[in-house]
């Protein structure tokens, strides 16, 4: 995300008029979504004070030589793009609540700013146009959340509801909590090159990472193509100023096809790895706990997004 935008920007935000882009807050929370109208001065005025607006193209950090030569060229590969859109998601990641009015209502998400009282502080949820769900003082939802590797499930009732300095709901803290453990290890949203040795060699991404495993991004028409496929993983994790190789044997466990829609030429796996050693296992944690803490913390992420400046030397 960019930061507070330039004059010419400022002036695309007019009442009654569709945004030309969406509007987060400083924590990465919607505001408004692009192409929402902007139905009030007080709306504007709120945008223009709290705003940040999401660049049109967000990159990330780390890419494999081959992408970055494609971009470069200004070729768009179905991994280029993967992983633009997916670099953008995990800047926003946070941890999140989804809400419903009963078991089988519509459910909506929304992100948790933070717990008092054990009552718990989330943004306003929103349908899918942008628009504020309306929320009363009373609403009782049913509330879904998946955190490491268990899945909870509450009834709580809406305590207070603000719109100042940013669209905010309080809820009462649950009495009673559902817990199902649907994983047996954590699991780390990633955007990771690896290279693939299988029957013909390929190049990939792991888009989320655990001890134990992870999910494959390729293009499409790659070898990789049925349950039970062996292949290993080279990857390079770095961490504490160290980079480590590993070159990891799997097998695939399932093949998901085409599974999202916005990259129908981008094929996913579920992979397994085969008895890692203790070393290769302690790295896979070690990363993969780091990944998580960065994940929970939303200061970290809102400073480190922001231009550095006075930036001392490392010791």
């Amino acid at each position: 995300m960019s930061d507070k935008p330039q004059q010419a920007e400022r002036d695309k935000i007019r009442v009654g008029s569709p945004l030309p882009f969406s509007v987060f807050g400083a924590e990465g929370q919607l505001l408004l979504a692009e192409g929402t109208i902007v139905e009030s001065d007080r709306t504007r005025l709120l945008l223009l004070r709290n705003g940040v607006y999401c660049d049109a193209v967000t990159e990330s950090p780390a890419t494999d030589a081959g992408t970055d030569g494609a971009a470069a060229a200004g070729e768009q590969t179905p991994l280029s793009q993967l992983r633009r859109d997916y670099a953008l998601a995990n800047a926003r990641r946070r941890l999140t609540l989804t809400i419903s009015a009963g078991e089988s209502e519509e459910a909506y998400t929304a992100w948790v700013v933070g717990v008092h009282d054990k009552n718990i502080l989330l943004t306003a949820p929103r349908l899918p146009t942008g628009t504020l769900l309306p929320v009363k003082v009373g609403h009782a939802w049913v509330c879904r959340a998946f955190q490491l590797t268990t899945a909870f499930r509450f009834r709580s009732s809406v305590i207070k509801v603000v719109y100042d300095p940013f669209p905010q709901v309080l809820i009462e803290a649950p009495q009673h909590v559902e817990q199902r453990t649907v994983r047996s290890r954590p699991r780390a949203a990633v955007f990771m090159p690896v290279a693939l040795e299988a029957p013909q060699p390929a190049s990939g991404v792991l888009v989320d990472l655990s001890v134990s495993g992870g999910r494959l991004a390729v293009e499409q028409g790659s070898q990789l193509d049925h349950r039970g496929q062996a292949l290993q993983v080279d990857l390079k994790l770095e961490m504490l100023d160290t980079r480590f190789e590993l070159s990891l044997k799997a097998k695939i466990v399932a093949a998901l096809g085409a599974c999202d829609g916005r990259h129908p030429r981008v094929h996913f796996f579920s992979v397994k790895f085969e008895e890692p050693n203790e070393i290769e296992r302690l790295v896979l944690h070690a990363y993969v706990s780091g990944q998580l803490a960065i994940e929970a913390n939303s200061l970290w992420q809102v400073l480190t997004s922001a231009v550095p400046v006075n930036t001392e030397a490392k010791r």
